[in-house]
């Protein structure tokens, strides 16, 4: 079992539109480490700001504490045009040089920032050439490319992520797999056994009434269920801890992330009594 911490719940800007980081991540490695996560999902925001010399102080920082980039998070839109497509591929590209540079084996992205129904053909097509010139970049690298099932995307539904799949080289992209219907893990584990070998990465996240919850409290997703299902299915990928409880602290009070990595450490015991045989 390979199990990352995404490092996105550490980030309480990370909802906002400047994504404006309060601490570097190379700052979070101790507390990190002193938890017990050893493998990392990095967050594309906490790299892509980064110069050169800050991308090799970071991969100096973790190999000092035995850790690893498993792998990065980056979230393009393949569908502009002009002098903002041209940014968007600039800013992919110096994202990706910094993952390669890191040494990471999976290269993670939102497939578009289009909802799947608001995708006419033209959006379609130019997303798909984007994904496909990406796709032959991280070949290159020796790299997995996985596409995110999430909303407001071209896999926000399983029949637009069948589609552009389709339309992708099967080796070296698959799916990273979140379930697409909340409180139905029904439907979550006919999703992922209908998308089979493609999935080859795992996001988990739960929440409740109050929002991002522990996996065993939250009622989005019956983890109970869902992850031995996995594992008997014989999937052997990465598995990342995208969220948990304490990420949005309430107004006024101020983000904890001794907290937050307590309940990291509690979902990464909950899922290895999960994966048990």
């Amino acid at each position: 079992m390979q199990l990352l911490l995404n490092t996105i719940m550490l980030e309480p800007n990370r909802w906002t539109a400047e994504h404006a980081l309060t601490r570097p991540l190379v700052d979070l490695l101790d507390p990190i480490a002193s938890a017990g996560f050893r493998e990392l999902e990095v967050w594309g925001y906490h790299l892509d700001r980064l110069s050169e010399a800050e991308v090799e102080h970071l991969a100096g920082a973790l190999q000092a504490r035995g850790m690893r980039a498993v792998g990065v998070g980056a979230y393009p839109s393949f569908h502009l045009e002009g002098a903002a497509d041209e940014e968007q591929r600039r800013a992919l590209d110096r994202l990706l040089a910094a993952t390669v540079h890191l040494g990471a084996s999976v290269f993670k992205i939102f497939p578009g920032r289009v909802a799947s129904a608001d995708a006419g053909e033209t959006v379609w097509r130019r997303s798909v050439e984007g994904m496909r010139r990406l796709a032959g970049r991280t070949a290159e690298a020796d790299m997995l490319l996985t596409l995110e099932t999430h909303g407001g995307t071209l896999c926000d539904t399983l029949e637009g992520t069948r589609r552009l799949l389709d339309q992708l080289p099967e080796d070296g992209v698959g799916i990273c797999f979140q379930p697409y219907v909340e409180h139905d893990t029904a439907a979550a584990i006919a999703a992922f056994d209908a998308l089979g070998p493609r999935v080859r990465h795992l996001h988990l996240q739960n929440r409740g009434p109050g929002g991002p919850a522990r996996l065993e409290e939250g009622d989005w997703t019956d983890y109970r269920r869902f992850l031995p299902h996995v594992r008997r299915s014989g999937f052997d990928g990465p598995m990342c801890l995208e969220f948990t409880a304490g990420i949005t602290p309430a107004e006024g009070e101020a983000f904890d992330l001794a907290g937050v990595l307590a309940n990291a450490a509690r979902d990464r015991a909950f899922v290895g009594e999960l994966w048990r045989p």
